[in-house]
């Protein structure tokens, strides 16, 4: 494929959701991180037969257990950013109905659930985590949204029958789509970006700094999208509402016990005086807690803040 190791390294993370790549990098030495993701920032086109390839061949050379076999069932891989998937189902087993959507690409999603019946949408959306759930809804039409946040408040329930249909028939239509477009289409840097958001901190800085080091333009347009905790106080008071409206309350509360009296401050004002003081309580019960466990809320938090910035839905105090 007159490809450089490093090129197949950079197509096959690329390949994998941004959780698990992000994994995938601690366990690279810091130059190798750092050279990897400079060349995902810049792969050229690739058809799905070179991703497929790439996928093919780690999987054949693995020695992880149960690798090469679970491979052999498949001439695709259902890493999942738009690529092939395997034959018969793009749905790997899973616990739960509908579990194949977390994975899917947002815009995918989103395109065909914007086609279906607002019963339909609705019934998806209760299957979704409230994250994913709440991001797809707020991209609907106002009528729309108000139609199927109705349907949702009135599913009791559903009969596994219609939950494996509507199952097969959006496994069906996304598989369409993927066949239909431009797989060597993507944007690397937002890929990189997407894996960042999923990485320690400590991992971050090591790549940007890498990048810096090779091209300061690059890494200063990865930082101008890789939002920190503390610039939720940056943001103006509608963007901040809407950071916490999709925060959970617990990560909320750990997030606080590590803020700055600043930011605490203001987000204490944006709620009413009956949940301020419920949200203060519930901080000052904590008592002491593993700094670990606050990084980890803030930055639950951070990356909240991060994918609205990639879907240009917030705006800073500081653009007026």
């Amino acid at each position: 494929m007159n490809l450089t190791p490093r090129q197949k390294a950079a197509i096959l993370l690329v390949s994998l959701p941004p959780e698990v790549s992000a994994q995938v990098f601690r366990e690279f030495a810091p130059e190798e991180v750092q050279a990897i993701s400079l060349e995902i920032s810049k792969l050229p086109k690739i058809s799905p037969e070179q991703r497929n390839q790439v996928v093919q061949e780690f999987l054949g050379t693995s020695e992880i257990p149960g690798m090469k076999e679970h491979s052999v069932q498949s001439t695709g891989t259902s890493f999942g950013r738009g690529e092939a998937f395997p034959s018969g189902s793009m749905a790997a087993p899973r616990s739960r109905p509908l579990d194949f959507l977390r994975n899917v690409d947002p815009r995918q999603l989103l395109a065909i659930l914007r086609k279906e019946h607002p019963q339909t949408i609705a019934l998806v959306l209760s299957y979704l985590p409230s994250q994913q759930a709440s991001s797809i809804l707020s991209e609907l039409s106002p009528a729309m949204q108000a139609e199927v946040a109705q349907r949702l408040a009135e599913i009791e329930r559903i009969s596994p029958d219609v939950v494996q249909e509507v199952e097969k028939a959006l496994e069906s239509k996304l598989f369409s789509m993927v066949e239909g477009e431009d797989m060597g289409a993507f944007d690397g840097r937002e890929t990189l970006v997407d894996i960042l958001s999923q990485s320690d901190r400590s991992v971050e800085d090591k790549i940007l700094s890498g990048i810096s080091s090779r091209d300061q333009d690059l890494a200063e347009n990865l930082k101008s999208k890789l939002c920190e905790f503390e610039d939720i106080n940056n943001v103006d008071d509608a963007s901040l509402q809407q950071v916490l409206r999709l925060t959970d309350i617990r990560d909320l509360v750990l997030a606080l016990k590590g803020a700055d009296a600043r930011l605490t401050e203001r987000i204490y004002d944006m709620m009413s005086p009956e949940v301020a003081k419920a949200v203060r309580d519930d901080v000052t019960a904590l008592g002491d807690v593993p700094w670990d466990e606050v990084r980890g809320a803030q930055q639950q938090m951070r990356n909240i803040l991060r994918g609205l910035v990639t879907l240009n839905k917030v705006k800073f105090r500081y653009d007026n």
